[in-house]
C-alpha cells in the first residue's frame, strides 16, 4: 500500500475538518471557523498540513512545524509532529507509520536535527505505536492552559 502524501491545499480544508472530527470523535468546526483557522495556519511560516490519500481518498493527516533553536551547536532546527490522525476505518493498517516515517524524511530534508511529538498519557497504544517507529520519551511535557482576552473561541 502506497500513500501519496503533500501539503494540504485551500480545497482540501473541508476533508482535515473531518479528519481533526473523526480523531477526537467530535463533530467538524463551523466551515468559517475552520477558514479563518487554516487562513491563519497557511500564513504561518514552517508549518505544515500534510494530507495523505490512498487511491485518491483522504485517509489521514499530520502537520509538521520547523522551527529554529540555538541551543545545540550545529544543529539550528528542530520539527514538531503534531496531529497525526488516520480515518477510523483504516486503522492499524499502515497508513499512520507511512506518515509518521514520511514526516521524519521530512524534517530530516528540511535539516532538522530532532523530531518532537506530544501525546496524552492515557494513550498507551500510541505510545507503544510512536516507540516502534524510533521514538522515545524524553523528559515531562507540560501544558499551562491560558484563555487570552482577544481571541474568540472556535
Amino acid at each position: 500500500m502506497t500513500l501519496e502524501i503533500c501539503i494540504a491545499e485551500r480545497e482540501d480544508w473541508p476533508v482535515l475538518n473531518q479528519l481533526y472530527a473523526d480523531m477526537n470523535g467530535e463533530s467538524p468546526l463551523a466551515i468559517a471557523s475552520a477558514e479563518e483557522i487554516f487562513t491563519q495556519i497557511t500564513q504561518t511560516p514552517n508549518y505544515y498540513i500534510y494530507l495523505a490519500r490512498l487511491n485518491q481518498q483522504p485517509v489521514g493527516t499530520f502537520s509538521l512545524t520547523y522551527l529554529p533553536t540555538m541551543m545545540h551547536r550545529g544543529y539550528h532546527k528542530f520539527a514538531v509532529l503534531d496531529a497525526v490522525t488516520v480515518i477510523s476505518p483504516m486503522r492499524g493498517q499502515g497508513i499512520g507509520s507511512q506518515m509518521v516515517k514520511r514526516a521524519i524524511q521530512l524534517s530530516t530534508e528540511a535539516g532538522c536535527y530532532k523530531v518532537t511529538l506530544s501525546s496524552n498519557l492515557k494513550r498507551h497504544r500510541a505510545h507503544q505505536f510512536y516507540e516502534s517507529l524510533g521514538f522515545e520519551q524524553h523528559g515531562w511535557s507540560f501544558k499551562c492552559v491560558v484563555q487570552p482576552h482577544n481571541t474568540r473561541n472556535f
